[in-house]
């Protein structure tokens, strides 16, 4: 691909966690992998995140620290904190954002307020993308609407009951495949990472191990601690249940690469769903229930498995051994990688700006 030296990018960054995140962050990742890859297309890019974020895009730093890394105490325990902590790191952003608008070609919005963004539109020439890693609901789709807001869905099932948007396109995340090694020999274990809570259904991970007789890993951080202690710790016994906790990342790749199937239960409309595509890179299958994004990733039968419930997911799990590992790290190589991603986020570049 040619380079592109003369289109100016901003992109702006979650304010949770720096760039890369050393733990979990889905989305901090994605806008790791855009504005590097974009660099390395020859684009201009400035990324606006969290202080100590590495990159080899120009860094301006919004905040000191992220709004997790922010100790809590009886004197900051209010509910809101965390999200008036959120606003106000968006607020710096913002200021920093208008201060160099003529900086810039184009802007991609990967903050959660992209909503309270809008109004700057008619501040800032420059087109504002705003990436979606949320699910849609109808007040923010009646705000996108009403501005005609550029978007940018992460999968076409997030599109559902909104398809009349200003969408500049589809972008499908994507993993760096050489970091996700392929393994054609797992140990004999389940495996399942996600945020603990109600959402993601992490209980029905631990039924259906259970019921195929199959050793469980589970890992992530709790959200919701009353659903871990009521619904999830008592079935943790060390050997055929066993939690790691929030783990890092070269422990994620390990527990992938070992693990003969991904359990993905999730109960809500995911968006996309990125441990899915980072197990199926290292050849592991996905069992994961029939919602949202997940059939476009897994095509049943073939790199996993679409189930519906607890009994469902516990026979794919008995029958996983006859998903062809190879084929699973071909179904990322095909249509998941960050090269597709960047080349995916450059092309909306160039139909934006006409460069």
């Amino acid at each position: 691909m040619k380079k592109n030296k003369k289109i100016h990018i901003a992109i702006l960054a979650p304010v949770f966690l720096p760039i890369p995140p050393k733990k979990q962050g889905g989305s901090e990742w994605i806008v790791y992998h855009q504005a590097n890859g974009l660099v390395d297309l020859g684009f201009d890019v400035t990324l606006f995140a969290v202080k100590g974020s590495k990159t080899k895009a120009k860094l301006v730093p919004v905040a000191g620290k992220g709004v997790r890394d922010y100790p809590t105490s009886l004197d900051t325990m209010e509910s809101s904190r965390g999200l008036r902590l959120e606003n106000t790191f968006i607020a710096n952003l913002l200021t920093k954002l208008i201060k160099y608008k003529h900086n810039f070609d184009i802007i991609f919005n990967h903050t959660r307020g992209g909503e309270i963004m809008l109004p700057l539109t008619r501040h800032i020439q420059a087109p504002i993308v705003h990436v979606l890693h949320l699910p849609l609901f109808k007040e923010v789709a009646d705000i996108y609407q009403q501005y005609r807001a550029p978007l940018v869905s992460i999968s076409n099932n997030q599109r559902e009951g909104f398809k009349k948007l200003n969408y500049a396109g589809t972008v499908y995340n994507g993993v760096d495949a050489s970091e996700f090694t392929f393994n054609p020999k797992p140990k004999d274990y389940v495996f399942c990472i996600a945020t603990i809570g109600e959402h993601k259904n992490t209980l029905d991970a631990v039924l259906a191990a259970k019921k195929a007789q199959t050793k469980l890993i589970l890992a992530g951080k709790i959200r919701d601690q009353d659903y871990f202690e009521k619904k999830i710790k008592p079935h943790i016994d060390g050997k055929k249940v066993q939690y790691k906790g929030e783990i890092g990342f070269k422990e994620k790749i390990k527990l992938y690469r070992n693990s003969k199937a991904l359990l993905f239960p999730t109960k809500w409309q995911e968006p996309f769903g990125l441990v899915a595509i980072e197990a199926l890179a290292c050849g592991t299958p996905v069992i994961a229930y029939k919602n949202g994004a997940l059939p476009e990733i897994i095509d049943n039968g073939v790199n996993g498995f679409l189930t519906k419930n607890v009994r469902q997911m516990a026979l794919a799990i008995k029958k996983i051994n006859n998903i062809n590992r190879h084929v699973c790290r071909q179904s990322v190589e095909k249509k998941f990688t960050t090269e597709i991603m960047v080349s995916d986020y450059a092309a909306i570049c160039h139909k934006l700006t006409k460069h």
